[in-house]
């Protein structure tokens, strides 16, 4: 009986270590760099993950700027909860003033979020890490009921 349960530990510590792993653990403590495009525009792209409030909660930070438009940078940040179905909630706020809630799901190596409200905008991103190494990130917004994509970019860690 004894080994039965330091083999459950051993289990347990070892599916502790491949969630750590999983789209939030590669993600966080890096500076990614992208560039991309945005509305029809190339742009350049920026964003950091970090695990925040004793780990219970992940932070990006993220701004963009369209090559074509140098004074205009956008910025956000936004808070997310990982729950134990692998669903995401959280909450996006932006250098436009606007706030709303996320929703979403998460697993290995993809992150796909609905975000918006009804009142103000609503839309999805995908972010899928790439050989551990690079993040694709496409964002559509809902026009007239159909998601288009107005923006992707590649990125690279930079830190």
């Amino acid at each position: 009986m004894k080994r039965t349960g330091s083999f459950l530990l051993i289990c347990f510590i070892g599916l502790q270590t491949i969630f750590a792993q999983g789209f939030f653990g590669k993600v966080s403590g890096h500076l990614w760099e992208g560039t991309g495009e945005l509305l029809g525009s190339e742009a350049t792209f920026h964003m950091e993950w970090k695990q925040i409030l004793d780990g219970k909660f992940y932070q990006l930070s993220f701004q963009n700027q369209r090559k074509d438009s140098k004074e205009f940078i956008f910025k956000a940040m936004s808070v997310y909860k990982k729950n134990d179905d692998n669903m995401v909630s959280g909450t996006w706020f932006d250098s436009r003033g606007f706030s709303f809630p996320l929703k979403g799901e998460v697993s290995y190596d993809k992150l796909i979020i609905f975000w918006g409200s009804p009142e103000l905008e609503e839309g999805k991103t995908i972010y899928t890490i790439k050989n551990d190494s690079a993040i694709s990130v496409e964002d559509f917004i809902l026009k007239d009921g159909e998601l288009i994509k107005f923006g992707n970019a590649e990125y690279a860690p930079n830190d």
